[in-house]
């Protein structure tokens, strides 16, 4: 089960953390997928741009989501969901925290990742690279129309399932899942 957004969001305003929730939500899931162990909260912090150490209450939080986001991404029922506000608002409040989520990925992962960029799969690239492009998706053009909101729902899928192939390929007992799911959902 996902956190509840508003929860976190309240959480993180009463302990004057002025990152997104969607920001730390793609941090964590972005550190995960390059193959950070969890129960460290101190990488996610620091990725957030924190000084100092998180508090009880933000490491608890930090860790809880961790935990959640590694049940969900070991799930076989594809149960991963990102942490986004709900369907019911506005359509560029969601876009602009799916992009936040994807800046937030991008930085997990590359605060995470130990290899180097050039070890990378070739398909690791490319989610990272499309990653960058929603990130910088400019929200203040956008009209809510159905298109717009179908539109919306497959870059969602498309990231939703991407996050998820770039955890199999970082994590080698989980490697022989990695298939055509995300060509399926492919953003190109």
């Amino acid at each position: 089960m996902t956190p509840d957004f508003d929860k976190v969001a309240t959480l993180l305003a009463n302990n004057k953390i002025f990152n997104s929730v969607s920001e730390l939500h793609g941090v964590v899931c972005g550190q995960l997928c390059a193959g950070s162990k969890d129960n460290d909260a101190t990488l996610s912090w620091q990725l957030l741009g924190q000084e100092n150490k998180p508090s009880k209450i933000m490491n608890d939080l930090i860790i809880r989501l961790q935990l959640n986001v590694l049940e969900q991404l070991n799930s076989e029922d594809y149960s991963f969901e990102l942490l986004l506000p709900d369907d019911d608002e506005e359509l560029t409040i969601r876009l602009h925290a799916l992009g936040n989520w994807c800046e937030g990925f991008i930085s997990g992962f590359g605060g995470a990742y130990a290899k180097g960029n050039s070890t990378l799969l070739e398909e690791t690239r490319e989610v990272l690279k499309d990653f960058t492009a929603i990130a910088n998706v400019d929200d203040s053009e956008q009209e809510e129309v159905d298109s717009d909101e179908q539109d919306y729902m497959e870059v969602l899928e498309y990231v939703r399932m991407a996050a998820y192939s770039v955890f199999l390929q970082n994590h080698s007992e989980k490697a022989s899942l990695v298939s055509e799911t995300i060509d399926n959902t492919n953003l190109h």
